[in-house]
């Protein structure tokens, strides 16, 4: 189960002001981990990475029917 409280950031600030010195620390170190990457998303970012990518003519093409798609939109 997951529950989502939203606290006003001047609230945390003054809890944070509590803390002690050996907890402060502790906060800082939290905060500056990197999270790890998760497995599931390693892999959705290789199927992206590795997936089909458009020509320089394809590109081209999608540019040119975009230009002739909005002239004749504006077309009276």
């Amino acid at each position: 189960m997951e529950i989502k409280v939203q606290i006003p950031f001047e609230s945390i600030l003054t809890e944070i002001k509590t803390l002690t010195a050996s907890q402060k620390a502790r906060l800082r170190q939290e905060l500056a981990d990197k999270p790890s990457k998760s497995k599931k998303n390693s892999s959705f970012t290789k199927l992206l990475l590795n997936g089909p990518v458009f020509t320089e003519r394809q590109i081209q093409t999608i540019e040119e029917n975009t230009k002739s798609i909005a002239a004749w939109r504006t077309k009276n």
